[in-house]
């Protein structure tokens, strides 16, 4: 094809020609290019006329010819465009006559799909036929020909870009977009998480917004190797429009200071673990014009608390479907698992817990490899961290100072999970100035402290630190500081192979066979700091016996705990100013030890369960606890007393008796005013002593089960911290103390089964105070027993707006207020064996209301009206009841992610009443998927969701197509036919809903009382004929014994993941399976023994509406 102007001599006017598809890429790829090429002074010309007709104009005919480079962006509908084809055409024309360099970029679509006009690519293009019939052809020739060219594929740049969108919204949110100051935002996070990956993707989305850019990369690595100046001249030539900054000193920056206040920037500062790094790069981050932004990523928190950022975003784990779909992308080149690498797919994803970097490593590694190498692999991880893994987290360990270093490896070794305070005393007796080392240590986000308050650390960061142990001595363990692995420390005791250079050792006892222990075993371990020996076993042993210690060990040891000890008595040679943990459960020690002892500080002593331990020694042996934070001296059955100087144990904190079954007295407490914790469950305590009111920090007291316990002392209402006091089971408390209104901060009352049933007036004072209010009124012999809260004070008089939890069991309540719609935070209510014969209507106000008991309430005649949000009703054994609400159960929640409503037992539902709950409730379900479908088109994402109803019954529904019978603790249908709908599709399959008729036996059988667990199994088959389990051991019922047949109806709607997993599995809808099972809630009793039967069972399908009938489904409206 000729052009009217090729013989004419070129004018390169511009650089660079954009041809591009507007729609597609105008707003991101192609805008950032250009911008990008402006920048850089590259003189770009591009098409910004959003009107276009069927031929293009001269003038860009005409800036084709006048450019030097062309850049094709081929992105999915660029081929709908005859305009685009058209350009194509004269670029490629350019290229043979004046030898123009043309370069293809494929944006989001394959190269070959351009190349040979195929899948959605080809489609497009496809549809130009019936309009242009004569230039197909020469259209097709120019797409293959500029396919074949060498070029640039997105999907190659972008390949590990998963789950980063969400995070871009996140920060996107966080930089302050309405702000007109200097903004910065710090992106935080463990190594290998991702800040650079986010960092460039959220650089790369909104550089063009911003006069000057830069990016500077791995700014950590550019200070180790010298290269801070390079990069310092690389910025600023960025930001001062590409001018040339060689000569610009190294002493400052103070002369450019104006000049880049007139300019609106964005920098990316990559990887800073110092703020002397920014000030050598930049020196001051407030320079800049209004509206400019820095984005600082570090693994280093203190770093951005240097740099005084606005805002730190921390970088979390990839959840499970964006893991499985990075890893694969890398393990199989595309963004699912082949079916037959299911099981390893999976536990190699497990071993990466959402870590990106660890996910593309080992993708990289296993890709088009056999599935033998596969497990191989996965064998060796086990062992031995990867390398190029093991070098990434390594590097924030290598940036600790040696108090630090030994602080992570003591909790990775030893110490993860343990509790703060714990791993404190231990720190600080080692000398690593602990409080300091682990805020270090957080910042680096190498730890973290649980809501528990407990230790954490990444499954990774643990096998980091210790596989620098394991490599201090790889073929020798003996000659490793710190020994967690049981076969090592099996071979190192039994062989008496201990050397000075072991610190610490933790064993598992359940992992090992029986040691017996040299004598002399710790002689050389003379640094030994920590030894654990302990069972992870319910009925774990003792397993390292011992006849006697000999030598002089022991002298480093701060925290020694020993599950069953063997002998009676601690060894002579411990140092006890040095130890500051002991803990001695389930042992055979009589007395701590033998004759006097070195003055120590013992901070924590924890002596569980030592049953033949019978008393404290002499005061006269005892070494000074003065620092003793907490004394647990729990299921002590022979202890009878505790010395008075326990009393004078000032540092104390926590002190726990419980299960001290012959305990009967405590000393006074005249000087621990420390103490905030109380355990005293289940003693023979008689009386309190009147100095607890003393305690002015005392925050929760525990009495449960103190059935001698006769009444409190006036003096426990000057507690004005305590927050929980707990008197369920003492059964002689004859009279409360009048001013127990006084403790103002109690928060939680529990007064099951105690004696008296008179509440002290003063209780009105702890309005808007109380959080959970417990109470029940059981009988011995002829007496009622229990706290009975008259219903006019605890509700009328008692305006409890922060109440959330209220137990009234068997109180004898014949009619409740209206009032109770009044305790409008109320999140429990149990009402059980009370003898009211309706609700009030009020109880619909309870719209934080979850879970409700009125179970055994046997005079109960309706249930009219029920909270919206309510997830779990018991209506067991009403057996009056005879209406329910007329709205029916499962249509009042939308949002809640469970339902559970039990009425079983109340046999006076007549069948009209029982099949309108039948119906209503399918109706319901079916209304909630398709609404929830509506919503998830809306969304995306969402979460899995499941709800059951029982009630008495003997037949399955002939609406569900699909039925099976049988009669044993399981029952598994076939579904001979295929069922409609497609599970990989998630606009198609929302879930199902399922029935089954369960019975247990005529006679009931007592260790089978309570609760069983009903299970569900749904088995799909892929293309390839291969059986999957998509949902597995799925707990869709909770199930107590009835004495009847009973009828279950529920529903299972499928989370994301569910679905997600149908596509990573191919499946399909036929040969559908589903299993349904019991299993005992609290033992492993034969089920069989118990009775337990599924005799029939049903399910269906259910699919989202069709597209005619999408208007009529909504969220229900309550």
């Amino acid at each position: 094809m000729a052009s009217s102007s090729s013989s004419h001599p070129r004018n390169n006017k511009y650089d660079v020609f954009l041809s591009f598809k507007g729609e597609d890429t105008r707003d991101n790829f192609t805008s950032h290019l250009y911008s990008a090429l402006s920048q850089k002074g590259i003189e770009t010309f591009i098409d910004n006329d959003l009107k276009r007709g069927d031929e293009i104009s001269q003038s860009l005919v005409d800036a084709i010819e006048a450019s030097s480079i062309s850049i094709i962006i081929f992105s999915e509908s660029y081929a709908s465009s005859s305009w685009c084809l058209d350009e194509l055409l004269r670029i490629l024309e350019c290229k043979t006559n004046y030898g123009q360099i043309v370069i293809p970029v494929f944006y989001r679509v394959d190269p070959s799909h351009v190349r040979k006009q195929s899948g959605n690519f080809g489609d497009s293009f496809s549809k130009l036929e019936e309009q242009f019939p004569d230039r197909m052809q020469t259209w097709r020739i120019a797409l293959t020909e500029a396919a074949n060219l060498s070029g640039f594929d997105s999907h190659v740049v972008s390949k590990d870009l998963v789950g980063v969108e969400s995070r871009i919204k996140e920060i996107e949110a966080l930089l302050g977009t309405g702000s007109t100051d200097v903004y910065k935002l710090g992106i935080w996070g463990i190594g290998g998480i991702g800040q650079t990956t986010i960092a460039a993707a959220i650089f790369n989305k909104i550089s063009r917004h911003f006069e000057g850019s830069y990016f500077a990369h791995n700014v950590r690595d550019a200070d180790q190797t010298g290269r801070l100046p390079h990069l310092r001249q690389e910025l600023l030539s960025a930001l001062l429009g590409g001018e040339n900054v060689k000569n610009i000193p190294n002493t400052g920056l103070n002369f450019q200071s104006k000049r880049l206040s007139r300019r609106k920037v964005l920098i990316v500062f990559d990887d800073v673990n110092h703020l002397r790094q920014i000030e050598f790069l930049i020196e001051h981050l407030d320079w800049f014009a209004s509206g400019s932004r820095i984005i600082i990523t570090t693994r280093d928190k203190q770093v951005l608390s240097s740099c005084w950022v606005n805002q730190i975003y921390q970088v979390k784990e990839l959840g499970g479907v964006d893991a499985l779909k990075l890893f694969s992308r890398f393990a199989f080149g595309r963004d699912h698992l082949e079916a037959s690498y299911v099981e390893p797919t999976k536990e190699i994803v497990k071993y990466a817990q959402g870590v990106p970097l660890v996910l593309k490593v080992l993708g990289s590694l296993l890709f088009k490899r056999r599935k033998e190498e596969w497990e191989s692999a996965i064998r060796k991880l086990e062992n031995v961290p990867h390398i190029e893994i093991q070098a990434a987290l390594k590097i924030s360990f290598d940036g600790l100072d040696d108090h630090e270093q030994n602080i992570f490896l003591d909790i990775a070794c030893f110490l993860k999970e343990e509790r703060r305070d714990q791993v404190l005393s231990f720190l600080d007796a080692c000398g690593f100035f602990a409080e300091i080392g682990l805020r270090v240590l957080i910042d680096k986000s190498l730890i973290t402290i649980s809501h528990s308050n407990t230790i954490t650390m990444h499954d990774l960061l643990q096998d980091m630190g210790r596989e620098i142990i394991r490599k201090e001595s790889i073929h020798y363990p003996g000659q490793r500081s710190r020994l967690w692995y049981h076969k090592d420390i099996y071979e190192v005791l039994t062989k008496n192979m201990g050397t000075e250079k072991i610190e610490g050792i933790c064993l598992d006892m359940s992992k090992v066979k029986e040691i017996y222990l040299n004598p002399n075993t710790f002689t050389k371990m003379r640094k030994l700091r920590f030894l654990k020996f302990y069972s992870s076993s319910i009925n774990g042993e003792n397993k390292c016996k011992i006849s006697d210690f000999q030598g002089p060990g022991f002298a480093e040891l701060k925290y020694l705990h020993w599950h069953g000890y063997p002998l009676k008595s601690l060894p002579s040679n411990i140092h006890l100013e040095k130890l500051v943990l002991l803990e001695m459960p389930h042992s055979n020690i009589q007395q701590l030890w033998k004759g006097v002892q070195h003055r120590g500080k013992l901070k924590q002593k924890i002596i569980g369960a030592c049953n033949i331990f019978t008393k404290t020694p002499n005061p006269s042996f005892v070494p000074p606890l003065n620092k003793l934070v907490m004394l647990d001296l729990s299921g002590c059955k022979s202890l009878k007393s505790l010395p008075a100087e326990i009393s004078n144990l000032e540092s104390l904190k926590k002190l726990n008796l419980s299960g001290c079954s012959k305990l009967k007295r405590l000393p006074e407490f005249s000087s621990a005013g420390n103490i905030e914790e109380i355990w005293l469950d289940g003693t023979a305590i008689e009386e309190l002593p009147p100095s607890i009111g003393c305690l002015s920090r005392l925050l929760n007291l525990y009495l449960s089960g103190c059935k001698r316990l006769k009444s409190l002392p006036s003096s426990i209402c000057k507690l004005k911290s305590l927050k929980v006091l707990n008197l369920d089971g003492c059964s002689n408390i004859q009279k409360l103390p009048h001013e127990l209104g006084n403790l103002e901060a109690l928060n939680s009352l529990y007064a099951k089964g105690i004696a008296t049933t008179e509440v002290p007036s003063s209780v009105v004072r702890l309005n808007n105070k109380l959080y959970e209010l417990s109470s029940d009124r059981s009988r011995r012999g002829d007496k009622q027993m229990g706290l009975l809260l008259p219903i006019t004070l605890s509700i009328d008089g008692l305006h409890m707006t922060d109440l959330t939890c209220l137990y009234l069991t068997d109180c004898g309540i014949t009619e409740l207020p209206e009032s109770l719609g009044q305790l409008c935070s109320l999140v429990e209510l149990d009402l059980e064996k009370n003898n009211f014969k309706s609700m009030p209507e009020s109880i619909i106000q309870l719209s934080n209301l979850k879970y409700l008991n009125i179970s055994y309430c046997e005079r109960l005649q309706s249930l009219s009206k029920l909270p919206c949000n309510l997830e779990w009703l018991f209506a067991h054994q009403c057996t009056a009841l005879e209406s329910l609400p007329s709205s029916g159960l499962f249509s009042i929640i939308y949002e809640s992610s469970t339902q559970h409503f039990d009425l079983s037992g109340n046999f006076k539902l007549d069948r009209k009443e029982v099949r309108g709950i039948f119906e209503d409730a399918l109706q319901d379900i079916q209304l909630m998927a398709a609404a929830r479908w509506k919503k998830v088109r809306e969304e995306g994402y969402f979460l899995e969701k499941c709800g059951y109803v029982i009630f008495p019954g003997n037949e399955i529904p002939k609406c569900f197509k699909f039925q099976s019978v049988g009669s044993s603790s399981s029952i598994t249908l076939e579904m001979p036919t295929p069922l409609p709908g497609c599970f990989s599709n998630k606009n198609r399959v929302l879930g199902f809903t399922f029935s089954a008729i369960v019975a247990f036996g005529e006679h009931r059988v007592d260790y089978c009382d309570g609760w069983f667990e009903f299970f569900c199994e749904l088995q799909v088959k892929s293309q390839e004929c291969q059986r999957h389990h998509v949902l597995e051991r799925c707990d869709i019922a909770l199930i107590r014994y009835v004495e009847s047949d009973h009828l279950v109806l529920g529903y299972y709607l499928f989370g994301d993941e569910d679905l997600n997993g149908f596509r990573e599995y191919n499946c399909v809808t036929e040969a559908v399976a589903v299993q349904f099972y019991f299993q005992h809630l609290a033992s492993s009793h034969s089920l069989e023994r118990c009775g337990v039967k599924v005799k029939k069972c049903g399910f269906h399908l259910l699919s989202a509406p069709d597209s005619a009938e999408e208007e009529q489904y909504a969220a229900p409206n309550h």
